[in-house]
């Protein structure tokens, strides 16, 4: 396999020297292509997701082919007008000029996809990748081998290889693969690995994107519509079987609703799943029985503070929804990392300060969800916490807004995408001046004289 990317890499430099890759006419007909195969393959990808991940035909369209769709068409509509050549204003100083910005290809561009959405986020960065006109080499989990499959053979069956590469990623593959240089990498996975990958970036400099996660937290306040919170909460939660880089990791609550708020909680988890959760079509497995065993050596240590749940089954991967419930100032292990599974601790606050205080503790979170109805306490929260995106009175829905950037701050990530920032994303933007010949001003020139001086500060005024 050593060979083979190395040969990958070196035609696909080679195709993108040819500058094919660069005109929108050749990004907008890939990425039309690209919709078409999917398309074609939507059953298949719905029968893999199930098999890696329990996935339902519906959760998979919602949360992922649906969303591919509606992003390829986003970018197919506006890729005309973003790619543009963009005037900008030009200081009178430097007149006779204009200015602009140009947005051209990185290149040669790596990137390394998780195994919980499979789809969605092997395919949103390869969009972003396409229209930017550059070739790429895409890294799959290995976690997900028939969603994986799929990918590479609806991939294969149109693009070749000296544009696009799908192959399944492992620690060693990917070792081999950040050896070499690229032009551009995007990531999206753990804390862990992103440093590693950002480490082996440096050595040649390249410009990274690293989408990661953290202890996303849920902040529900006494003004919070407690029926509405509990079933949005339960809903991103518990989608995936909790493996979302942006659900809901823990969650803060007024210490006098919060035995309304249990309540309502776990009503709403048996409304949507069932009274036998483990049969319920709609109710997910974990990737593997690693991570299963590590959330269970979690809850083992915590098990005096479940509420509810807890039950598991080894042989399917499954884990029900589970509750645990503890004062702030408790030292639940759950607390010690994401937790990136269905088990969702409730921490009891006094006042709203406190709680405020408590996330501040801990490293910046990818995504922040505040529940109240009062707006000067929610213009309270947002300007007082720090995170990468938010959605108010909702979990995990400003991922699904294609206009509103998704990615990072601080240990949660570096960079972001969606949209028109997916295309800047993977674009290098080129400033130019382009200077008059016409017209010959040598006030810049020396020797300066005092009334050139006198001018050039009219000039800076």
């Amino acid at each position: 396999m050593e060979e083979k990317i190395k040969q990958v890499i070196m035609a696909q430099r080679q195709l993108f020297d040819t500058q094919k890759t660069y005109p929108i006419e050749f990004r907008l007909k890939q990425l039309k292509q690209l919709k078409v195969q999917i398309n074609r393959y939507e059953d298949d990808l719905f029968e893999a997701l199930y098999q890696d991940l329990g996935k339902s035909s519906s959760e998979s369209f919602i949360t992922e082919i649906g969303l591919v769709y509606r992003h390829i068409d986003e970018m197919v509509k506006k890729l005309p007008k973003w790619g543009k050549i963009k005037r900008v204003p030009t200081p009178l100083f430097l007149m006779p000029a204009k200015s602009y910005t140009l947005q051209v290809p990185f290149g040669n561009t790596l990137i390394i996809a998780p195994f919980n959405y499979p789809v969605l986020l092997t395919l949103d960065p390869l969009i972003g990748s396409i229209a930017g006109g550059n070739t790429a080499i895409v890294a799959m989990s290995e976690h997900t081998p028939k969603t994986n499959l799929v990918l590479r053979t609806l991939i294969a069956e149109v693009f070749t290889e000296d544009y696009l590469f799908f192959l399944a990623g492992n620690r060693e593959i990917n070792e081999i693969l950040l050896e070499h240089k690229f032009d551009k990498i995007f990531f999206t996975g753990s804390q862990k690995v992103g440093q590693i990958v950002l480490k082996k970036a440096a050595e040649y400099l390249t410009p990274t994107t690293l989408e990661l996660g953290g202890k996303s937290p849920v902040i529900v306040t006494k003004y919070a519509d407690l029926e509405l919170a509990a079933e949005r909460i339960v809903w991103g939660k518990f989608l995936n079987a909790g493996q979302t880089c942006v659900a809901p990791d823990y969650c803060l609550i007024d210490e006098n609703i919060k035995d309304e708020f249990m309540t309502l909680l776990i009503s709403n988890i048996h409304r949507f799943f069932g009274d036998n959760i483990e049969k319920s079509p709609d109710y997910g497995r974990l990737i593997n029985n690693q991570s299963l065993e590590r959330l269970l050596a979690l809850l083992n240590q915590d098990k005096k503070y479940i509420e509810f749940g807890g039950h598991f089954n080894k042989a399917d991967q499954y884990l029900e929804p589970t509750i645990v419930s503890a004062e702030l100032e408790g030292s639940l292990a759950l607390m010690e990392e994401e937790i990136f599974g269905p088990i969702l601790p409730i921490l009891t606050y006094k006042t709203l300060e406190e709680g405020i205080a408590f996330i501040a503790k801990k490293d910046k979170p990818l995504a922040f969800y505040p529940f109240s109805s009062d707006k000067s306490e929610l213009d309270d929260l947002i300007q007082k916490v720090s995170f990468g995106g938010a959605t108010i009175n909702d979990t995990i829905l400003h991922l699904a807004n294609e206009h509103l950037p998704f990615g990072g701050v601080g240990t949660s990530g570096i960079g972001s995408y969606h949209g028109y920032k997916t295309l800047e994303t993977f674009t290098h933007k080129k400033s130019i001046l382009k200077r008059s010949t016409l017209v010959r001003i040598p006030l810049l020139f020396p020797p300066y004289t005092a009334d050139k001086n006198n001018i050039i500060r009219l000039f800076f005024k």
